[in-house]
């Protein structure tokens, strides 16, 4: 997803009058990098580090696309800059711009503003495609740096694998991190993720959401909660008071899992060689998953069977066999494109608007739960 574009025809003549001098490297520039933090955190620490004023120090590297935004506060938003200007930034950091785009997730290019032309850059009242999330205050402290800083999070929340904490982006005093130890199945499932979607590229972030919006709809209707959930939720104790803060961590390991299993059956759908048969022995096999959980098999179920209807089967080749999978080419062979309902441009949203689903955590889902003969059913929009 794009930042915010626009421009006036004064803020324009104004930006093609004004001749840039080279960027020069800051006399303090080696600033640690922290993985996934935003652009105005990132850069107000560098701004302090070297004591230059947080608004000036944005106007050195570009001017602002529009008249009425000026820096914002990146403890709320975040800013974003074009091609020229992230050069800019690159040259007073002494760091490549590779190197910024990969810590930076909103310096990649997907996320530049459009243009080659004079250094600009946009700060909107939000971040877009992004939630900041607080830093975890051990990685801040082993890098000499405040704990005051925010990662760019397709969701509002995260997790730091190397202090086993969940992080999330609540402000209020007493949300501190939480502390995973007691809970080493959430950060399995972290890494099980990241393994997911590093193989799978987009498909496998399109295969986290869409178990995501199924897992937040289960949640969202108490009786299909599995006990396992409540019991995570009392371990965490006080910190498990706050339900919809907790409610990601609490159904994350689930939500992996859902995900593997959504996975391998877009794989074969979209190779076109998963047969009606299979497809049932597939959907068999999630209703055993569900039922091992412990949650009402055929109302849960129901969810993944809607599911499939985004997904439905694709026609078999002409050909009477499939053709044999093509040999693996530098470990990549596994990767999903992000075929439809899927686009590229919703994949680059922010997680609860991701998926092809309409499910959101906390709120009213779009069908109804009715009981019917033999167990319960869904009416509803799809």
């Amino acid at each position: 997803m794009t930042a915010a574009r626009g421009s006036g025809s004064g803020t324009a003549r104004s930006r093609r009058t004004k001749t840039w001098r080279p960027a020069k490297r800051l006399g303090l520039s080696k600033l640690a990098f922290i993985g996934g933090e935003s652009t105005g955190s990132y850069t107000r620490r560098l701004a302090d580090l070297n004591t230059i004023p947080y608004d000036e120090f944005w106007h050195m590297f570009g001017a602002p696309l529009r008249k009425d935004r000026g820096v914002g506060d990146p403890l709320c938003s975040d800013g974003y800059l074009n091609r020229t200007a992230l050069e800019r930034l690159a040259v007073m950091s002494n760091r490549p711009v590779a190197q910024l785009q990969f810590a930076l997730p909103n310096l990649r290019s997907h996320r530049l503003l459009e243009g080659d032309g004079p250094p600009v850059w946009d700060w909107p009242w939000d971040a877009r495609g992004c939630f900041l999330v607080r830093v975890c205050a051990l990685c801040a402290q082993s890098r000499g740096t405040s704990p005051e800083a925010y990662l760019a999070s397709d969701a509002t929340w995260n997790v730091c694998l190397r202090h086993e904490r969940w992080l999330d982006n609540r402000r209020e005093a007493g949300a501190d991190a939480i502390d995973l130890t007691p809970l080493p199945e959430v950060v399995q499932a972290h890494r099980l993720r990241l393994q997911l979607e590093r193989r799978l590229g987009a498909g496998g972030r399109a295969m986290f959401a869409d178990a995501y919006a199924i897992t937040s709809c289960w949640w969202n209707i108490p009786a299909l909660n599995p006990p396992v959930w409540q019991a995570r939720r009392r371990v965490l104790g006080r910190a498990g008071r706050d339900e919809l803060r907790v409610a990601p961590l609490m159904f994350y390991p689930e939500t992996v899992r859902l995900a593997q299993a959504l996975a391998a059956r877009e794989r074969r759908r979209l190779r076109r060689t998963l047969t009606p048969d299979e497809d049932r022995a597939w959907m068999e096999q999630v209703t055993h998953l569900v039922g091992s959980w412990g949650m009402p098999v055929a109302e849960a179920s129901s969810l993944v069977g809607i599911w499939t209807l985004h997904h439905p089967l694709l026609p078999w080749p002409r050909r009477t066999r499939p053709a044999a999978a093509p040999p693996p080419a530098h470990g990549r062979w596994r990767r999903l494109p992000s075929a439809a309902p899927h686009t590229d441009q919703t994949l680059e949203a922010r997680l609860g608007e991701r998926s092809c689903l309409p499910w959101k955590l906390g709120e009213m889902i779009t069908t109804e739960l009715l009981p019917a003969p033999g167990g319960w059913s869904l009416r509803g929009r799809v």
